[in-house]
């Protein structure tokens, strides 16, 4: 009877956990085609073709963080690929087409000068209209999270948008991000990869200045004495004299 009883417990038990694992592979495709319903509704943002991606109506904003919440970086990317076959911006708040640059080559010069000056991916340039709709993306895409959406809790997620953090550059902006979400390892990894990737070291909040020390001494240093035990050396080896006999 016991053995009946136990064997039951088992078959009870792996039903209990295969039908658990069923509904999670459920949920998990049913994520997953949200996810990629996000990405045609994303594709159609802006709802007006004059909206200003600086200030986005509050409904297209909306819209557009709730598809940043489940997205990863590969989602991200395809939303972007989508709308420059379509001509368009990748940034999903803008309703400009993307540039195309009639540089032939593969690199070309960013139009800055000084320390900015570089050169920069062409392909990379084309997928955006200007390059504030590559930061605004840049700024966006360092607030993803990366492990899938049905393995992290989507609910807590606040993404901010570039225009919504004031600062004067990406870097002060992605600064101020980091400090709004101190607490969020993840993010300050990111940070640091992105900074490193576009050459801006100076991306934590804290901005001492490495200290320098200068060791000084009284002592001059005298110069080598050509009058040596080693002269008449080659790399160190005294060679032998030789003497030639008269015939």
């Amino acid at each position: 009877m016991n053995t009946e009883n136990s064997k039951s417990d088992v078959q009870k038990r792996i039903r209990t956990t295969a039908l658990r694992q069923a509904q999670e592979i459920e949920e998990r495709k049913n994520l997953q085609a949200r996810i990629a319903d996000l990405v045609v509704e994303a594709f159609d943002l802006p709802s007006n073709h004059d909206a200003d991606p600086a200030r986005p109506e509050a409904s297209d904003a909306s819209l557009f963080k709730q598809c940043l919440g489940l997205f990863q970086s590969t989602d991200l990317d395809d939303l972007i690929y989508e709308r420059n076959i379509d001509n368009r911006c990748g940034y999903a708040l803008c309703p400009r087409p993307n540039q195309r640059l009639s540089h032939n080559g593969e690199l070309i010069w960013n139009k800055q000068a000084g320390k900015d000056f570089k050169l920069v991916n062409k392909a990379e340039m084309e997928r955006w209209c200007s390059p504030l709709c590559q930061q605004r993306t840049i700024f966006v895409r360092a607030q993803l999270g990366t492990e899938p959406a049905w393995l992290r809790d989507v609910r807590a997620v606040e993404i901010k948008l570039y225009d919504e953090v004031a600062g004067e550059s990406l870097a002060d902006s992605l600064n101020t991000l980091s400090l709004a979400k101190a607490g969020d390892e993840d993010l300050t990894d990111k940070l640091q990869a992105l900074a490193l990737e576009r050459g801006e070291i100076n991306i934590n909040s804290n901005n001492e200045p490495v200290p320098l020390v200068e060791k000084e001494s009284d002592s001059i240093p005298k110069p080598p004495s050509l009058k040596s035990k080693q002269s008449g050396k080659i790399e160190g080896h005294q060679p032998r004299k030789v003497r030639f006999h008269e015939t």
